[in-house]
């Protein structure tokens, strides 16, 4: 079949009027102006696409590092704050516990010095006391030991004298204290 075509020559609808010679001279001219003007303008199109792709894929790459450096600073930040506040809680703890013992301390002091002139005041009313009683003391007991010998006994006698005497032989064994008042009366 194929030595008929060509033995045919004039029957062939190709090659009257070198139609497939233009035929290939227009598809040349479209190839060209596809390789000249619509591929390179794609192809740029294309590549920029495909920078465009990859920075994307870098930014959510750097994005994705960053998160996670931005989480390990919180959760470092995190565990700074918690040992500060702990620190705090534990310097706050001690204050109070400074605080306590110094109120504490200032409160035993308080109550000795109160306790001590509470002291000082009994012994000096005592003291009192037992200055207002003393003179009446020599005189009640002269009278008493007069009911007593059923014999009157003055106040400027030698009776008076002894009484005297034996109640400054009191005064010197116990310190300058009445005896039976310092021996435990509340």
């Amino acid at each position: 079949m194929t030595t008929e075509v060509v033995a045919a020559g004039s029957n062939n609808f190709l090659l009257p009027n070198f139609t497939i010679v233009i035929e290939f001279v227009i598809f040349l001219a479209v190839l060209f102006v596809f390789y000249r003007f619509i591929v390179p303008p794609l192809t740029k199109a294309m590549r920029e696409r495909d920078e465009m792709a990859k920075q994307q894929a870098e930014n959510r790459a750097n994005a994705v590092r960053r998160l996670r450096e931005a989480e390990e600073r919180y959760d470092k930040a995190l565990v700074e704050a918690r040992a500060e506040a702990s620190a705090i809680r534990d310097e706050a703890r001690a204050d109070a516990q400074r605080i306590r013992e110094e109120r504490r301390s200032e409160t035993e002091r308080e109550v000795s010095e109160i306790r001590r002139r509470g002291e000082q005041e009994i012994a000096t009313q005592r003291e009192r006391a037992v200055g207002d009683l003393r003179p009446d003391l020599g005189a009640l007991s002269t009278q008493l030991a007069g009911r007593i010998l059923g014999t009157p006994m003055g106040e400027g006698g030698p009776q008076a004298e002894t009484v005297r005497r034996f109640l400054a032989g009191l005064e010197n064994r116990s310190g300058g204290v009445d005896a039976p008042s310092a021996g435990g009366r509340s």
